[in-house]
């Protein structure tokens, strides 16, 4: 009897560990709402409320790791006092995580590629860094900082300085930090300012051209000793994300600005003629954003408009997408000029003009506006009620080339006009 209850205890104790450690998931798949399990991979992203995002080992599937900001307990991150590693618990050990380190989560799932961690333990980094705040120490098993002897990269290097070769996974436009992935899925932070070059195919550009998805070497600053977050003096851009989709055309592709002045206007087919100094290019506004994010069309611009346009050339090479159009003001800063038609919200207008094409001579009804001289074209039905100088009412059918009218219509954040109310005017 005393033997069977010595077995049945390490039984127990060894069921118990083994709920405790749980299952090994290899792939984000594995994962199921409620199991306890461990995944090891390698960190791609340090957010905000806690939360962080690795890449797996096994399979460079992606997961997300929801941390409790008072109970997660961090393994790893810390020195030795009086002979034991130190171990953060909640927030102060969440701040020692960075981008690139290997760790290892133990904790519970929440269903597919998501799970909340008990322990996270750095398995290992490119180099040591120091701790943010104090640890405490809790446990003799915990491990203590490991260095990662991993392969670290492609590197080249000089007497002066190093080149690393890497794809960009991510581009922070407001602190103009730039995260890659080396060969070796190493994740390294790259910092920028707005004077650090940008090379492709001899062309100087800027960081703000780069997209996800770009093959780039990174020179770095001589002075900088650090291997997992460097400060950069240039970037060649060594394949655009472009031409893996444009099947590498030598004309389209190519991430670029054009600066200029807008020489004409189609605005019915999404276009803007931007005059760059030597030729005049036609700027497909059709995708294009504001700095804020906000749609804007070629109807947005006027002539005369001193435009900074973001973007690339088709592969044919005789049109630029546009993907950012700035206004630019005196000595080169990015300041709006004063305008009467900021199309980002739904609106009503009146527009007061005179017709200058029917509805018999187009699709939709093109009026010239008065005070502005602006050429306006709004889609309007042809039995759209029209009320005359004497009162009574026709149909917008019936408008003629230089009838004065007054129109009230529907505008959206695209800039597009919808005719809701015509009346004919006396001049």
């Amino acid at each position: 009897m005393r033997r069977i209850s010595l077995f049945t205890v390490i039984l127990l104790c060894a069921v118990s560990s083994f709920a405790q450690s749980g299952y090994t998931w290899r792939t984000a798949r594995d994962i199921g709402e409620g199991a306890r399990g461990v995944v090891a991979g390698t960190v791609v992203d340090v957010g905000s409320a806690n939360r962080l995002q690795i890449e797996m080992d096994s399979d460079q599937s992606r997961v997300n790791v929801e941390t409790d900001s008072v109970a997660t307990q961090y393994n790893g991150f810390g020195g030795v006092i009086n002979g034991k590693p130190e171990i953060y618990t909640g927030t102060s050990g969440f701040a020692n995580v960075r981008t690139g380190d290997r760790i290892e989560v133990r904790g519970t799932g929440r269903g597919t590629g998501a799970v909340v961690a008990d322990q996270v333990t750095l398995l290992g980094r490119s180099v040591s860094a120091s701790q943010v705040g104090v640890g405490q120490t809790r446990s003799p098993s915990s491990i203590g900082t490991s260095t990662d002897d991993r392969p670290t990269g492609t590197v080249r290097s000089d007497t002066t300085s190093r080149a690393i070769e890497g794809t960009v996974r991510s581009i922070g436009t407001s602190d103009g930090r730039v995260v890659i992935q080396t060969t070796d899925r190493r994740m390294i932070t790259i910092r920028t300012s707005r004077t650090t070059p940008v090379y492709y195919r001899d062309q100087q550009y800027r960081v703000t051209n780069l997209e996800v998805g770009d093959r780039i070497s990174v020179t770095q600053d001589p002075r900088d000793t650090g291997y997992d977050d460097v400060t950069a003096t240039r970037i060649d851009v060594l394949q655009s994300v472009d031409e893996t989709t444009t099947g590498g055309n030598n004309n389209g592709g190519v991430v670029t600005t054009l600066q200029g002045r807008v020489n004409r206007i189609d605005a019915s087919g999404g276009f803007a003629f931007v005059d760059v100094g030597r030729d005049e290019v036609r700027v497909d506004m059709t995708r294009a954003e504001d700095a804020t994010g906000h749609r804007i069309g070629a109807s947005d611009l006027r002539i005369g408009d001193r435009v900074d346009v973001s973007g690339s050339y088709n592969r044919a090479g005789d049109t630029f997408v546009a993907t950012t159009v700035r206004y630019t003001g005196a000595g080169g800063d990015y300041t709006p000029l004063p305008r009467d038609n900021d199309y980002t919200t739904y609106a009503t207008v009146t527009i007061i003009g005179t017709v200058q094409s029917t509805l018999d001579d187009e699709t939709m009804l093109v009026v010239k506006e008065r005070d502005t001289n602006r050429t306006l074209r709004l889609w309007a039905l042809e039995d759209l009620a029209v009320r005359t100088k004497a009162g009574t009412y026709t149909t917008a059918s019936t408008l003629r080339v230089n009838d004065t009218v007054t129109i009230k219509a529907f505008r959206d954040p695209d800039g597009t006009l919808i005719a809701q109310t015509v009346r004919l005017r006396s001049r």
